[in-house]
């Protein structure tokens, strides 16, 4: 892949992260959205090469990059695009998501966190279990959505997030009526509840959701 393109395809994606994205997505265009995603899976190396633009030599040596690769790629004259070297991109659990509409007769990227479609999108995200980069006290990325944790195809208990945990949460108060607290925390009375979920669906009670479970769920 070369690190100057840009990966915009949804398999690229942790499983779990995949499942909530699409699901996410049909949400935000039945809201007569369209939503065009930017970015999934991005390479460390192509992460590294979006750190050198708006840095100096000096700057990207000093963050860790080989002298070669930021002779190559530095460019101090461009507008800084990240400022990070370990983007949740890179694990395959981030997506960056703009709405995209008809400017002037011309299909456009909204590149504005007030707008009106983006804020849906925030919110809509948030509900199917992303952090929203728009959150962050601290350089806020509204186009940026991810699922941080220690997971690879499971979500349960203590391999998960807040986020993550109060979509879960919100979805087995309405399908198997759970009465549970939506406070983000995966403890026993979450877990029951997935198992009650699992049950209900003839699976073993194992207290976690796969891709196939967590579709369900969350439909």
């Amino acid at each position: 892949m070369n690190i100057k393109e840009t990966c915009r395809d949804i398999y690229e994606l942790n499983p779990l992260v995949k499942v909530m994205l699409e699901l996410a997505l049909i949400d935000i265009r039945s809201q007569g959205i369209n939503p065009l995603v930017v970015e999934t899976y991005r390479p460390a190396e192509r992460q590294k090469y979006l750190y050198c633009q708006g840095r100096s030599i000096a700057e990207c040596t000093a963050a860790g990059i080989s002298k070669s690769f930021a002779e190559a790629y530095s460019c101090p004259k461009a507008i800084e695009v990240t400022w990070t070297l370990n983007s949740i991109h890179i694990q395959r659990k981030a997506v960056d998501v703009v709405p995209q509409r008809k400017v002037n007769g011309v299909m456009t990227a909204i590149w504005n966190s007030q707008d009106k479609e983006t804020k849906a999108i925030i919110n809509t995200m948030a509900r199917y279990g992303f952090e929203p980069g728009a959150n962050w006290g601290t350089n806020p990325d509204s186009p940026h959505f991810q699922v941080k944790g220690d997971f690879t195809t499971l979500f349960y208990s203590g391999h998960t997030t807040q986020y993550v945990t109060m979509a879960v949460q919100i979805a087995l108060n309405k399908k198997v009526k759970a009465g549970i607290a939506t406070d983000g925390e995966w403890g026993p009375k979450t877990t029951a509840a997935v198992n009650a979920f699992r049950k209900k669906n003839k699976w073993s009670a194992n207290g976690k959701l796969g891709a196939t479970a967590l579709k369900k769920l969350l439909t």
